[in-house]
């Protein structure tokens, strides 16, 4: 009984996500409800996992199989997250205090370097980046503010030199 409530699990699961790519190769350009979709099939499918049996070996086989159906599904979802997000601005504000944090920590190496070796170059390196974190923090509240004359998120990507994942 487990291992055909298991079998039919699967094969809901794989129709399902077969129509939804199926939708998107047929000119279906609502992408965010697209997206929506795949994030709700992709939790109810990574939930399924979790409850799944895996004391035979069939169980187990079939367990596995369900994992590699879960990670295909979470593929199509970063493709289709990519699509309606290509700038990446959902996760933008926390990536900026990122790096400001990771440039004000290299500021304190670079002191603590300087004070080591005696060496200026340190100090100028740190000089530096401190112009540089504090034209990437007056842009972060410009950003955080919403501003009219805030920038868009490719803008800042572009002039702060900051990639897309």
């Amino acid at each position: 009984m487990k291992k055909k409530l298991t079998v039919i699990a699967i094969t809901a699961g794989i129709l399902g996500s077969s129509l939804i790519t199926a939708g998107v190769a047929f000119g279906d350009v609502d992408h965010m409800k697209n997206l929506n979709d795949l994030k709700s099939a992709f939790e109810s499918k990574k939930k399924q996992l979790h409850e799944m049996p895996n004391q035979t070996p069939e169980e187990i086989e079939a367990t596995v199989n369900a994992g590699k159906d879960l990670k295909n599904l979470g593929k199509e979802v970063a493709k289709e997250k990519k699509v309606t997000d290509p700038d990446g601005e959902d996760e933008f504000a926390n990536e900026l205090r990122s790096y400001i944090a990771s440039m004000k920590d290299s500021v304190g190496q670079l002191k603590y370097m300087a004070e080591e070796t005696k060496d200026s170059q340190y100090l100028k390196k740190a000089e530096e980046l401190e112009k540089k974190i504090t034209k990437y923090e007056k842009e972060q509240q410009a950003y955080l503010s919403k501003s009219k004359s805030a920038k868009t998120v490719k803008e800042l990507r572009k002039e702060l030199d900051l990639p897309a994942n």
